[in-house]
């Protein structure tokens, strides 16, 4: 008996025998809708000539009904999901199987010598009755679903933001799902015509500006924003009101509504970029395909954060060949498959370290880039302070190395991605990153000073030529040959673009909050007041190959960030828009770290360019780095004496 009881609730857990119950429903709706028909078509009393037929009626009405049910596809509909759709399914089988049964009537009658089976008026009063029974089981199961939730008064209390498509969607999926932990309440929506009416059962209780007044009103502890249609700023700007109320909050993301299918599995957390992103800036598209399609571009540090995203936009502008240059091969491998998605045949791997000159040499004398953008550094300033020597050796003796390499292939552009850390720096990484600018500076003046040496030769060897009736010598050719060739190696336009934190970046504070939060807190802070300007990946790198696209030699670009962020701020917000309970710990600022950055040093000044956020630095206060104090660096390093003061001092 035992196993008989488990085989039966095996059986009942099983799709099929759900089917197989809709089936024996539908059949018996089917026979009854056929009864009742009759006993109303002829009051009671159905005459000999049709009642001999009855079994006949019945068995084909049975047939007929189900088959076209299944046909219609509504034996594999979720009861819970019950709407117009099924409606909908349910006439068009009814319809198709009174066509049927009428054809089959009037075939038999002209067997029957002009004796139909069963009266036309039969066929068609019942195919009204049996909509009503197959509409009717269908739409009790969904009654049966919307009761059960609507009488459940747990969880926590919550409200909806937006009434349309995916907020009533979403409230159905809810409703159909009685073991979630939580029940909504009502709705906010901005529609004026909808307010006070009912969705499923639910009010809508108010507008996006009576968020605070509802929140209190009903003891909304969870906000649901339903709003994949809405601006970013509406939802940004709700979504920083919830943050403030202490809300938990999860969002629906705008392509899920496109689907048709919505479900509260498909509510996702709320990211960082949702509350401090901002709309993408619109950039001249021509004029930066212009530097880079059909030509050969290299990305140094191209898996980083920064370096994979102007990889993904530098394919959407069909370069000719895309070079990969990356030491870390396991992330290398991954974001080539990507690109290898978005286009075959264009991007290239390198596995290649920046501070091996040799080896970059030799994959820039191969792949001969046209564009170079130089994104590979070390970052994180905690542990450039414990190896400053490792910092040097990648920021500034790999950015050395790096448009070297250029130079020698004849490079149109060369792009050192920098960092708002290299303003008056006070840490190793900052200090690094700002010998990196001075390096490019230097060599920006060296070019201009070759240039302006070549073009007094060249105007030498033409005076010459002027004053000599015989032609140049073989010697004056050959100078004014070698003089042209050096000219046409040092006209790479170099520039620096120097921006803040970027959201989501490797080692950055947002995901380190993030992965706090998974772990329960708590949240660690390093001091109440530090803020720190913030820009989305995507954002920056459009920004930085704009910027490319504008620059002349020597520019120092700064990428408008907004205003700063106060990171203790950052923290309430992300504590209580994910619902986890943290605390927050004051840490202490860490060696190197400023309670501040800025973008510019005391001196320098910003003028706008023709580029919307882009700003140049005028009025530099960095001097070039001077080709003795680099050799002295490089001395130093190779003999081991380097020290962090002596890096610091330069």
């Amino acid at each position: 008996m035992g196993r008989l009881l488990d085989w039966f609730r095996r059986l009942r857990a099983t799709r099929l025998t759900w089917q197989l119950v809709l089936v024996v429903l539908d059949v018996a709706g089917i026979l009854l809708a056929t009864i009742i028909t009759y006993l109303a078509r002829f009051e009671l009393r159905i005459p000999h000539a049709y009642g001999r037929y009855l079994l006949v009626a019945f068995a084909a009405s049975v047939v007929v009904y189900v088959v076209a049910v299944a046909l219609f596809g509504l034996y594999r509909v979720v009861l819970r999901y019950v709407g117009v759709d099924t409606m909908l399914r349910c006439a068009g089988a009814v319809l198709c199987s009174a066509a049927v049964l009428t054809l089959a009537d009037v075939a038999a009658g002209l067997l029957n010598s002009g004796q139909r089976i069963v009266p036309l008026g039969v066929v068609l009063i019942q195919a009204v009755f049996v909509f009503i029974a197959l509409a009717g089981i269908r739409l009790s199961v969904r009654a049966a679903h919307y009761v059960r939730a609507a009488g459940r008064h747990e969880g926590m209390r919550t409200l909806i933001v937006g009434a349309g498509s995916a907020g009533s969607l979403l409230l159905r999926d809810v409703q159909a799902r009685t073991g979630l932990a939580f029940q909504v309440v009502g709705f906010l929506d901005d529609n004026e015509r909808i307010k006070g009416n009912r969705l499923g059962g639910v009010p809508v209780v108010g507008d996006l500006d009576e968020l605070e007044e509802v929140v209190a009103t009903y003891d909304i502890q969870q906000l649901f924003v339903a709003l994949p249609s809405a601006p970013d700023g509406t939802v940004r700007a709700l979504l920083n009101r919830a943050a403030a109320l202490g809300l938990a909050t999860r969002i629906m993301p705008k392509l899920v509504i496109e689907t048709g299918e919505v479900r509260a599995a498909d509510l996702r957390k709320v990211d960082v970029e949702d509350l401090l992103g901002r709309e993408l800036t619109p950039i001249d598209s021509e004029q930066v395909a212009a530097t880079i399609a059909g030509k050969c571009v290299a990305v140094t540090g191209a898996a980083g954060s920064i370096g994979s995203e102007l990889c993904r936009q530098i394919m959407k502008l069909h370069p000719a060949r895309l070079v990969l240059a990356e030491i870390d091969e396991s992330r290398l491998y991954e974001l080539f498959f990507e690109l290898e998605a978005m286009e075959e045949g264009v991007a290239q791997m390198c596995l290649v370290d920046i501070r091996d000159r040799r080896k970059l040499l030799r994959v820039f004398a191969e792949t001969r880039p046209s564009v170079i953008l130089h994104a590979a550094a070390y970052k994180q300033v905690p542990l450039m302070e414990l190896e400053p020597i490792e910092a040097v050796r990648s920021n500034v003796i790999g950015t050395a190395n790096v448009m070297e390499a250029a130079t020698k292939v004849g490079a149109e552009r060369f792009v050192l991605i920098s960092t708002d850390k290299a303003v008056a720096p006070i840490n190793v990484m900052g200090k690094t990153k700002q010998l990196a600018e001075r390096l490019m500076l230097a060599f920006t003046q060296s070019a201009a000073a070759d240039q302006d040496q070549n073009q007094d030769q060249n105007q030498d060897i033409q005076d010459a030529a002027d004053t000599d009736t015989t032609d140049l010598s073989t010697l004056e050719k050959s100078q004014a040959e070698d003089a042209g060739s050096h000219s046409a190696s040092t006209t790479m336009t170099c520039v620096v673009v120097r921006f803040g934190n970027v959201l989501g970046s490797r080692g950055s504070v947002v995901p380190i909050f993030e992965d706090q939060l998974r772990r329960g807190g708590p949240i660690t802070v390093t001091d109440p007041e530090v803020t720190r300007f913030f820009m989305t990946i995507p954002e920056a790198a459009r920004l930085v190959l704009q910027a490319q696209a504008i620059g002349t030699a020597g520019d120092v670009f700064v990428l408008e960030m907004g205003e700063s962020h106060r990171i203790l701020d950052l923290a309430h917000k992300m504590i209580a828009l994910s619902g986890v309970p943290a605390e927050i710990e004051i840490v202490g600022l860490r060696s190197g770290e400023k309670l501040h950055e800025s973008l510019t040093s005391e001196g320098e000044e910003l003028e706008p360019t023709s580029a919307e956020r882009i700003l140049r630095v005028t009025h530099l206060s960095e001097a070039p780095l001077d080709a003795r104090t680099y050799e002295r660096l490089v001395s130093a390093l190779e003999a081991g004496t380097l020290t962090r003061d002596d890096i610091m001092l330069l």
